[in-house]
């Protein structure tokens, strides 16, 4: 579970990162404390990976495996109970971030999605006691 938690959030990152920069200019996400006109696309990315990063490891992992762990019972109601979990948990950032909570659901979508993607094509089966990943 963990090693594909590590491999989501890093797709993640990657994901979010390119999609929030192109979706919004870095100086309307910074209050207009930073020079658009003479910034370029790369150095928009590495500003806005910085928070993407803190925010996607710092939070959004931990969050992400303790929704893991909270779902293991019901395994039928599994993605039922996880959807809005991980929903409430994008959201939770607005008392901190204000609108750019915004910015915070789309990554705990993008991260549910990616996860739930992993996880159907690498279904573990068991196999008298031991765990075999189907390929």
């Amino acid at each position: 579970m963990l090693k594909r938690k590590i491999i989501t959030a890093i797709l993640t990152f990657l994901i979010s990162t390119l999609i929030i920069t192109s979706l919004s200019p870095v100086d309307v996400l910074l209050d207009g404390s930073h020079n658009y006109e003479t910034s370029t696309f790369f150095q928009d990315i590495l500003l806005i990976s910085v928070y993407v990063v803190a925010g996607v490891f710092l939070y959004g992992l931990p969050v992400s495996i303790l929704i893991e762990l909270i779902t293991q019972k019901p395994k039928e109601a599994r993605f039922a109970l996880s959807f809005p979990l991980h929903i409430l948990f994008g959201i939770i950032p607005v008392f901190v971030l204000g609108f750019l909570a915004i910015f915070s659901l789309l990554v705990s979508i993008i991260y549910l999605l990616i996860d739930e993607l992993i996880r159907f094509f690498t279904k573990e089966k068991k196999i008298s006691g031991y765990n075999y990943v189907k390929a």
